[in-house]
């Protein structure tokens, strides 16, 4: 068991007079936003009635974005200082089950965050439209005029501002037609080593189209940082994912519902649920659909906890959804995937060819680009031996993955005798063989990831228990387990 624990532990003094403190300095700090938003407003009437109406209105819309920032602030500082003394009520009361620190988990069951996505968009929507469009109308023009045409760099305000919004209305859109989504758990908490087992219900019949993805992660979410410079960065440390068929018969737990069976298998090596200072481990249960028009998308955050006695106790139970999965072949074909693999005198080839995740290495290649014109912003604009360095070295970092995306490709060949893995790029490559009585297993592990989309990599198990990447760059999880079991075969063991 991983040494990331969850610890309800008791309130301590020092921790309560810090959340006081930071109730206390929000609330204030939100005073002055809040004093100059009603300034800004009450200039902005003013100008109005002086018929200054395009002053006017920048005036108001500043004035706006000022006052909801400050009201924003000191309603979080309020709601912040009572949540944390629910909170603490309730470790007093369940100090050993932190999984009833939730409503929703206590009562085993869990709305789809989707709706929290929309709220969160929608703010970022409104911040940067709010603030692109008070330097596009008001220091642009002025800017242009003057011949500084490096200011069109604040265009980019306005541009993810309309990101966010599309965002927003595909969000609002899904949840028109499939309603509010929930996840009922059989078991509360889950335990590892045990299984997640339950029923997600959509507010609407569900009609697949396509394939439907079910992926469980456990993520460990750590933020840096603070203020302006505040990051969060998320890692995924284990993944599994099953994909159901566009016919699969899903059960109507009520009359025009879906139900969508749930049924994983948890490892009891991973870390349990907790959150600590900046640094938190998450399970999440995602459910995802293609469809015509809006498509399917439910996330949910599940209580994942050790539980003396569950580690083991049910790793033999059948999968009850295994007639609804769709098979590896089907899945290969929905992917597209261009991973080949034929049997010949040396033995069984597996091949995994250069850029065969065509979106992937396309959207990182633009995400190059785009880089590289603010390397070149930064080399032009700032004047900084910091900047310059920092955008050289992520714009070098960002090529190499390119490269590495466009031109590795990798051929594993593999008997009862061993293994023979060869990288190649371009002209250059990399050849290494391993014995068969020097290897242990094969398994896959989560490599790199696009977006929301996780890639696999295949990992050889040395008897000394080193770990050898033999292929990366699976978009599949179930393909990668399928690779995995024709590798172990064909090494002429039993998957």
């Amino acid at each position: 068991m991983s040494d990331l624990q969850f610890n309800p532990g008791k309130s301590d003094p020092p921790a309560k007079s810090a959340g006081i403190f930071s109730a206390v300095f929000l609330f204030l700090f939100g005073l002055p936003f809040l004093g100059i938003g009603i300034f800004a407003i009450k200039k902005a009437v003013s100008k109005f009635i002086e018929g200054k109406t395009k002053d006017a209105l920048m005036l108001g819309l500043f004035g706006l974005i000022f006052a909801s920032a400050g009201l924003g602030m000191m309603f979080l500082s309020v709601w912040a200082r009572k949540k944390s003394q629910q909170d603490a009520e309730l470790k007093a009361l369940h100090p050993d089950q932190p999984w009833l620190l939730r409503a929703d988990w206590a009562a085993g069951r869990i709305k789809s965050s989707t709706s929290a996505q929309v709220k969160m968009y929608s703010i970022m929507a409104l911040a940067f439209c709010g603030i692109g469009a008070m330097y596009t109308f008001a220091a642009l023009p002025k800017e242009l005029h003057n011949g500084n045409y490096k200011a069109l760099i604040v265009l980019i305000f306005p541009m993810i501002g309309i990101g966010f919004l599309i965002a927003v209305v595909r969000a609002m859109l899904a949840r028109r037609r499939f309603g509010d989504c929930f996840f009922e758990l059989a078991q509360i908490p889950a335990p590892l080593g045990g299984t997640l087992e339950g029923l997600i219900q959509t507010g609407a019949r569900l009609q697949l189209e396509h394939g439907l993805h079910l992926k469980l992660s456990c993520i460990r979410r750590v933020v840096s940082g603070s203020g302006n410079s505040r990051s969060v960065s998320e890692t995924i440390l284990w993944q599994d994912e099953k994909v159901f068929t566009s016919n699969a018969d899903l059960p109507e737990p009520e009359p025009g519902r879906s139900g969508i069976p749930v049924f994983f298998k948890l490892p009891a090596n991973k870390p349990e649920c907790f959150a600590r200072g900046n640094e938190a481990i998450i399970w999440r249960l995602a459910a995802k659909a293609k469809m015509a028009g809006p498509d399917f998308s439910a996330t949910f955050d599940v209580p994942v906890f050790k539980v003396a006695g569950a580690a083991g106790a049910e790793v033999d139970e059948p999968d009850p959804t295994a007639s609804l999965q769709m098979p590896v072949e089907e899945i290969r074909r929905d992917e597209h995937s261009r991973i080949q693999f034929t049997d010949g005198p040396g033995g069984r080839e597996f091949y995994f060819p250069a850029a065969r995740n065509l979106g992937t290495t396309l959207l990182l290649t633009a995400i190059f680009f785009v880089w590289t014109g603010f390397t070149a912003a930064a080399y032009l604009g700032f004047k900084s031996l910091f900047f310059e360095i920092v955008f050289s070295l992520v714009d070098v970092l960002i090529f190499v993955a390119c490269l590495n995306l466009w031109f590795k490709s990798s051929r594993v060949t593999i008997d009862s005798t061993g293994v023979r893995a060869a990288n190649r790029w371009l002209i250059f490559g990399r050849t290494r063989n391993f014995d068969a009585g020097n290897i242990a297993r094969f398994e896959t592990k989560v490599g790199m990831t696009s977006g929301q989309r996780t890639f696999q990599d295949i990992q050889l198990i040395t008897r000394a228990d080193k770990k050898i990447t033999i292929a990366s760059g699976i978009a599949s999880q179930p393909e990668a387990a399928w690779l995995v079991q024709e590798m172990t075969k064909a090494l002429g063991r039993k998957p």
